[in-house]
């Protein structure tokens, strides 16, 4: 007989390769055909728990604060959408708003949902759990980029363009992802030759691909984080949070060193693509960013709640980019940035409380990591969503960094082996 959790965890464990596909058919057939398809097994996995609880007619009282955070956070998103619908953001409609919202929720509260099915199992390890969907989903990237498949999203010639993804960057990011958590089981497989041969040749793999995507920046932040934590480094490293912080002030501050760093023979080698103009704009990004930075010091409208989604559209904050880029309109545009995107579309308020949700993840994972608990192996892949999120649209919205992202901080949402709650009448 099939245990529940089993059910719970196979749906989950589908649920990034599911993602992937979804994706694939958004960008090639419709962005509402494929969140359909994105958020099916985790609304599999909410249904089933809505349903399970009816049956049972039992509540529980077993979330966390975090919860509460998590979704005070996701609510600022969904009202964002509905203020963009009303602004008359193009391309939104009452349909493809109800979806985004979501897709915004269901991977989180599906994690929450599995840590609730397994919380009296000594032996589950949500941690690996969340690393077999995300290797699922590089699998499939894999086999579809070797197979030929045409990647719809953001994509370059000449370079690995996964089909499965949003773009070429979010290829490179959970491949990083992965890779980091993938590290922290190499000390666990040291006496284990074969374990340890399939380990390495998954992360000489990653390795390749990261290097065929080509991605500067998140390469860049790759290495320096797989040789704070390979060398263990990290556990002496005070501050990595507040450092993470100003991620793009820093290399904005800093673009003429990572040019620097980035022209010497071992990166040229390697990224091939490293003019200064590109590199010290950080491929046009920085004009952005410095858009949105005026904004906020001498314009300042909607700056403590927001200006809903695409706030910067309504703004008019990227026309000048669209201009540049040879683009007709910029409500095509992102910010490039979830720092900025959140910003403008969900305020002061917004950004605030995802420095406060990632601070209790940090603080939880990084005390799990130095006691080698079970949560360790997410430790890595969340100093490099820390240091990311700044500087790439990946950890917003309906983007897969998003899902990933939250149901990182499902650990710290549910009490652990709690009793069952106690029986109700409805």
């Amino acid at each position: 007989m099939v245990r529940k959790s089993q059910l719970i965890n196979a749906l989950f464990l589908v649920g990034f390769p599911v993602f992937g596909i979804g994706s694939y058919i958004g960008l090639k057939q419709g962005i509402s055909k494929g969140m359909i398809v994105t958020i099916m097994p985790f609304m599999a996995i909410i249904l089933f728990y809505v349903i399970d609880v009816l049956y049972r007619k039992r509540i529980g009282n077993l979330l966390t604060r975090m919860w509460w955070l998590s979704m005070l956070y996701i609510g600022t998103l969904v009202v964002s959408m509905f203020v963009g619908l009303r602004n008359g953001i193009p391309g939104l409609n009452p349909g493809n708003v109800l979806l985004s919202c979501l897709v915004f929720m269901a991977p989180f509260n599906a994690a929450v949902i599995v840590l609730f099915y397994n919380r009296d199992d000594p032996d589950f390890n949500f941690a690996d759990l969340l690393l077999k969907g995300l290797v699922g989903l590089l699998g499939i990237n894999v086999l579809g980029y070797l197979a030929g498949v045409q990647a719809y999203g953001h994509s370059f010639e000449g370079r690995a363009n996964f089909p499965f993804m949003r773009g070429i960057y979010t290829g490179a990011h959970v491949l990083s992802v992965a890779s980091l958590m993938g590290l922290y089981h190499l000390r666990t497989v040291q006496r284990k030759p074969v374990a340890m041969a399939v380990l390495l040749g998954a992360l000489g793999i990653a390795l390749f691909f990261m290097m065929k995507i080509n991605s500067r920046l998140s390469f860049m932040i790759f290495l320096l984080l797989a040789v704070l934590f390979l060398t263990k480094a990290v556990k002496v490293v005070r501050g990595l949070y507040t450092i993470s912080l100003f991620t793009m002030p820093l290399l904005l501050s800093f673009s003429l060193l990572v040019y620097q760093v980035l022209s010497t023979p071992f990166f040229v080698s390697i990224l091939q693509r490293v003019s200064k103009e590109d590199v010290t704009t950080f491929n046009g990004r920085s004009y952005i960013w410095n858009a949105v930075w005026d904004w906020a010091l001498y314009d300042r409208t909607g700056l403590i709640f927001g200006n809903g989604y695409k706030g910067h559209y309504k703004l008019h904050l990227l026309d000048f980019v669209a201009v540049l880029w040879g683009e007709p309109h910029s409500y095509n545009l992102h910010s490039h940035s979830t720092f900025t995107e959140v910003l403008t579309g969900q305020g002061i308020f917004g950004v605030v409380l995802l420095y406060i949700i990632l601070w209790y993840g940090f603080k939880h994972f990084r005390r799990s990591y130095l006691e080698g608990g079970k949560d360790a192996p997410i430790f890595a892949g969340l100093v490099y969503i820390l240091f990311i999120w700044q500087i790439d649209i990946f950890c917003y919205g309906v983007d897969i960094g998003h899902a990933i992202m939250f149901c990182m901080m499902a650990p710290l949402c549910i009490r652990p082996r709690a009793p069952d709650a106690l029986a109700t009448s409805t």
